[in-house]
């Protein structure tokens, strides 16, 4: 606020959901959303103007002392896969995701009732003596706010947010300390959260052809962000404002689209190209 000692910015959290709404409402200047406006907020709100002005990626994250660490880093993990997870709630054991018998009894744990037999290769129904292998358990951890994080997750599995299963929690950081307390635990953040102590992303599978494509790794930040146009999970970064924004907002929002993408990958999400930047600045323009 150097140049404009005169103006206070306050930010507040509370997800997408809440910032769409507070700018529909009146109640802020600029809402931020990590997802694009539905079609039923732009019909009871037709004078929201959404303003792409980053990029960002929605990450696939594990404890770091997860027993089956190398394996999925290796192998990564199956749109398939995730769907099972979050959506089915089918699919409960790591030793399935890995491909891999732990506990030695010459099965591949699946849930309580099933285990994949490598000898038949067919997922079978097990006998009332089968001991699912719980210290494999896979604990999903979701959001518990209304979130675009979780929306374009769900997107990306053909769902909304609503027919997520795990445990809910508020925000990436809730997501983000969660999953590091837990080493079965299994989670979804922005790309700023996805390379912190105690976890680790995973590649995604996003085709389930098995391989793991340069653009489906998640070897860095920095990879991650230059494979952004074709990272399976990306989504862009709005700004939401209602109706052509007075002089001081839309000038602060030019700030953000110009000399301001310098500061965006230092925090963790991802500039916009030059192209796109003219197109956002058209919106605030009103062109």
């Amino acid at each position: 606020m150097q140049k404009n000692p005169n103006y206070r910015i306050d930010v507040s959290g509370g997800g997408s959901g809440k910032g769409i709404s507070d700018a529909a409402q009146n109640l802020v200047d600029i809402g931020m959303s990590s997802r694009p406006l539905k079609s039923e907020e732009l019909e009871e709100y037709p004078s929201l103007i959404p303003i792409p002005v980053a990029h960002d990626a929605v990450m696939i994250i594990v404890n770091s002392r997860n027993p089956l660490l190398h394996t999925l880093l290796e192998k990564g993990v199956s749109r398939h896969t995730l769907f099972k997870i979050y959506v089915e709630g089918s699919l409960k054991s790591w030793e399935y995701v890995a491909g891999v018998d732990l506990d030695g009894d010459k099965y591949i744990g699946y849930n309580e009732t099933h285990a994949f037999n490598p000898e038949t290769g067919l997922l079978e129904y097990m006998p009332s003596d089968y001991a699912f292998p719980a210290s494999y358990e896979i604990h999903p951890v979701t959001r518990s706010d209304a979130s675009g994080t979780a929306e374009t997750f769900a997107e990306f599995l053909g769902v909304s947010q609503e027919d997520l299963e795990g445990v809910g929690v508020l925000g990436n950081p809730g997501v983000l300390q969660t999953v590091a307390g837990d080493p079965l635990a299994i989670g979804y953040v922005g790309l700023a959260f996805a390379f912190k102590e105690g976890i680790c992303a995973l590649p995604v599978d996003a085709n389930d052809n098995g391989l793991i494509e340069v653009h489906e790794r998640a070897d860095s930040e920095a990879h991650v962000a230059s494979h952004i146009a074709d990272y399976p999970i990306s989504r862009a970064l709005f700004f939401v404002v209602n109706g052509k924004p007075p002089k001081e907002v839309a000038d602060f929002i030019q700030w953000c689209l110009t000399e301001g993408q310098e500061y965006v990958s230092e925090v963790g999400y991802v500039p916009l190209t030059s192209e796109e930047v003219e197109e956002s600045l058209e919106l605030i323009r009103g062109e």
